[in-house]
């Protein structure tokens, strides 16, 4: 099995449906399919990328690795925090504000990694602390305090899978690629976006999100918030072991994507944000052509991807930008 190629097509696949769900994400309730993708899309695209984070991250040992945080998580953060800030209010005239403690938009990805890491130290000494995760997790959905601020909600939410991906071994994803495991993994993913065309309602969208505490969650799934997040979270991990299951594991003409989906993902917000205040979004809403999105999904994302812009953004996105200050400083002393 070709693990690089494997975890590089998942990677790729997967932000071609955070960019694509993104821009779903406007037009729902307009129609079934798009409400039922959105919902599919949802129960496997963030929870997948997560667990992957985990299965690469290690335990901080030393100073070196809490500098690589802070450099190339946390530096990041404060950047296009303000950045996304200065874009959305001046641009387009958006009511925000620059809030450090509180993520905006998709970069709370980057906060609750660095916190996950942390964690680490405490889960990191045997399987079973992914079922205390999850347990966790469930408590958590209690305490109102535990909300959008640090972006504490979403990491105990998403926790489990970092921690899951952080104790899995590479064989494991190995068995995934049996001609046996990917025909049952086939099967059962047909029999479950039928579950959720037929039984899903887009209104519960926040629970896939995972941002707020349940009391602050207008429409539940089932009377108990604890219960409706178990239920969310066996259909995450159903449909996250379905597309592990079915991703390609030799390398294909998107694999290379794989590898630059951290700029696609911290840039893309850009580009939506921009298409949303053009007439072709209205139109497109206005004649149902959602088909459009598809090919410009495709289209963001290869272009964020692309060698040019990887060299210009790669030092704000890599927290090298303070390498790169000192040696314009350097150049201009000499």
């Amino acid at each position: 099995m070709n693990r690089s190629a494997y975890f590089d097509n998942a990677k790729a696949i997967l932000i071609y449906l955070v960019v694509l769900g993104h821009l779903m994400s406007g037009y729902l309730k307009e129609n079934q399919y798009i409400d039922t993708l959105y919902l599919v899309i949802y129960l496997f695209h963030m929870p997948a990328f997560i667990l992957i984070s985990g299965h690469f991250s290690r335990k901080i040992k030393n100073r070196k690795d809490l500098m690589k945080i802070a450099k190339t998580l946390l530096l990041p953060y404060i950047i296009f925090q303000l950045l996304y800030t200065l874009y959305y209010r001046n641009v387009f005239g958006d009511r925000v504000v620059f809030e450090i403690f509180e993520p905006r938009y998709a970069l709370w990805f980057l906060l609750s990694m660095a916190i996950w890491k942390f964690l680490l130290w405490a889960f990191s000494g045997h399987k079973l602390m992914v079922l205390v995760s999850i347990a966790l997790a469930l408590l958590v959905g209690y305490v109102s305090a535990v909300n959008e601020w640090l972006s504490l909600a979403r990491t105990f939410f998403f926790f489990p899978f970092f921690i899951m991906g952080y104790h899995l071994n590479r064989e494991n994803f190995v068995k995934l690629k049996s001609k046996w495991n990917m025909a049952g993994a086939s099967i059962i993913g047909i029999l479950l976006v039928l579950l959720v065309n037929q039984f899903g309602d887009v209104r519960w969208k926040e629970w896939f999100f995972g941002r707020i505490p349940y009391e602050d969650i207008s429409y539940g799934i089932v009377e108990s918030g604890a219960l409706s997040r178990l239920v969310v979270y066996a259909l995450m991990f159903v449909a996250t072991y379905i597309f592990l299951s079915l991703v390609p594991k030799t390398h294909q003409w998107y694999t290379d994507i794989g590898g630059k989906t951290l700029a696609v993902y911290l840039l893309h917000l850009f580009v939506i944000r921009a298409f949303k205040a053009t007439a072709v979004y209205e139109w497109i809403e206005d004649t149902g052509n959602y088909i459009i999105l598809f090919g410009l999904a495709f289209f963001i994302v290869y272009i964020l991807s692309s060698k040019w812009v990887w060299k210009i953004t790669a030092p704000l996105i890599t927290g090298n930008i303070i390498n790169l200050s000192k040696k314009i400083g350097t150049r201009n002393s000499v």
